[in-house]
């Protein structure tokens, strides 16, 4: 081990030279002097051990002191970040064996350092080149930094928005506040749709992702935000729906026009009968004709009614509703009227429902146009012999327990796939007597305002299930506008 440490060798050859002629020295002048001798015996002796210390710190200063101090200086260079720099290594000498593991690591160092900034700027890239608003605020509020996107999309330069209040980009300083209180108890908010003013003082609608920023040991330090200009998104949006609109409104006139035609053409027919039968004195007739003229009348009466509940604005007024009394009470006004028609009809509600949070009012109505609907569709089938026409009301809970399912089910004639698709679109009806074909389209919307759906399966000459699906708390109830459109609320 020792043959490879030549500094121990020089060092411990020095040392024992030194001693030895300081010895010998010593001993001789002690033996051949008196006196006055001795005292010059005691100089010479320390003059040797002062150049023996001389002598050492010389050996030392050479060949430890000068390579400790150039391996602190190349320790200092990589702490300056100078990673290229290297020690050169002498064979023989132990220094170079310090010299060598400096020069390895300043190459595993240096290795690191490139790839991290690789992927730095792999990563600046990314953020740079993407159109998101992207930011990071500090713990007080102060914009950090900001990529391209933000500067193309907002107008501003960097400079103009570093170090300033984040609130100064919202169109309402009060969204950022709102933003932040949801961060509380949570590590991001993800879609918050706000609004950000540009530089020229125009609006852009954005929807903005809010995520804590934290630093290497976990502390945070401020927010990072990512936001999406959705402002053309929300152009096209509303001429989506104006759109869709327009076409609703022509759909609700033609569908009216539609009902008016037939409905005129009967009054037509039945006033022709009054006159003739006036004419001719032919009571008959003229009672037919007037019974015409009165249900013509009936019928403009009530598609006048259902087409202002179809436009009304709802809004529903949850309540703790028992849902299987409500059942049993549309069950006692429907059981004798459907046995009179020969249908059997009967109630299964599932002793376990839960008292849901609804307008009793519409669901109430909801399920007595489709009960109606569904003892029609029986009495429209001629069943074969042993085959009873058979309606049921079901109620249940779903199997996560959080909406409660009403089911109106008949084995009556059914519907084609084409009428399945359309039995919920405004003035569609199968009923070429009777109805407005507002019916269906208006109980759709009574389930819709309540965070509900409808499903329907039929098929034809077998029957049908309508599946009414509602919340049973009342969390996610809607209300809607003027135009028929749902809106959040309660």
């Amino acid at each position: 081990m020792y043959s490879r440490v030549t500094i121990f060798w020089k060092l411990g050859l020095a040392f024992f030279i030194l001693n030895s002629l300081v010895l010998i020295s010593g001993f001789y002048l002690l033996r051949i002097s008196e006196w006055g001798g001795l005292i010059r015996t005691i100089i010479t002796l320390s003059i040797l051990i002062i150049l023996s210390f001389g002598f050492s710190w010389f050996i030392v200063g050479l060949y430890i002191k000068k390579p400790a101090n150039k391996l602190s200086i190349a320790m200092e260079k990589l702490a300056d970040k100078e990673f290229d720099y290297r020690l050169h290594e002498n064979d023989g000498d132990e220094f170079s064996e310090l010299a060598s593991s400096f020069n390895d690591m300043a190459d595993m160092l240096s290795f690191f350092v490139a790839e991290l900034k690789k992927a730095r700027d792999y990563l600046e890239g990314i953020l740079e080149s993407t159109a998101d608003i992207i930011i990071t605020v500090n713990s007080t509020g102060k914009i950090l930094s900001l990529n391209s996107g933000a500067e193309n999309a907002l107008g501003y330069k960097r400079f103009d928005l570093l170090g300033k209040p984040i609130e100064m980009l919202f169109a309402n300083p009060r969204d950022r506040e709102i933003a932040i209180g949801r961060l509380e108890h949570r590590e991001s908010v993800a879609n918050y749709e706000t609004k950000f003013r540009t530089s020229d003082n125009q609006i852009r609608d954005v929807l903005l992702t809010i995520s804590r920023l934290r630093n290497p040991a976990g502390e945070m330090i401020g927010t990072i935000g990512i936001s999406k200009d959705i402002t053309e998104e929300k152009r096209l949006q509303k001429q989506l729906i104006q759109s869709q609109r327009l076409a609703a409104i022509g759909e609700v006139f033609t569908g009216i026009q539609h009902s008016m035609k037939n409905m005129l053409n009967a009054l037509k027919g039945g006033s022709y009968m009054v006159r003739t039968g006036i004419a001719k004195d032919n009571k008959k007739m003229l009672a037919e004709g007037w019974d015409i003229v009165q249900e013509g009348i009936e019928k403009l009466t009530a598609m006048s009614m259902d087409m202002l509940k179809y436009v009304k604005e709802w809004k529903p007024r949850p309540e703790d509703v028992d849902l299987s009394q409500l059942l049993s009470d549309i069950n006692q006004v429907i059981e004798k009227s459907a046995a009179d028609k020969g249908v059997l009809f009967q109630l299964h509600s599932s002793p376990e429902m839960p008292l849901v949070q609804c307008d009793s009012r519409m669901i109430h109505s909801s399920v007595m146009d489709i009960v109606s609907n569904a003892i029609d569709a029986c009495l429209w089938k001629e069943y074969s012999e042993g085959e009873t026409p058979r309606v049921e009301l079901t109620a249940y809970r779903n199997h996560n327990g959080e909406n409660a399912v009403i089911e109106v089910s008949d084995n009556g004639c059914g519907m084609p796939e084409d009428v399945k698709a359309n039995i919920f679109a405004p003035f569609f009806s199968t009923k070429s007597k009777a109805g407005t074909g507002l019916g269906l389209s208006i109980t759709s919307r009574m389930i819709e305002v309540h965070n509900g759906n409808i499903d329907v399966e039929s098929e034809p000459d077998k029957g049908t299930v309508f599946r009414i699906v509602i919340p049973i708390t009342a969390t996610g109830v809607n209300k809607e506008n003027n135009h028929g459109q749902k809106s959040s609320g309660s």
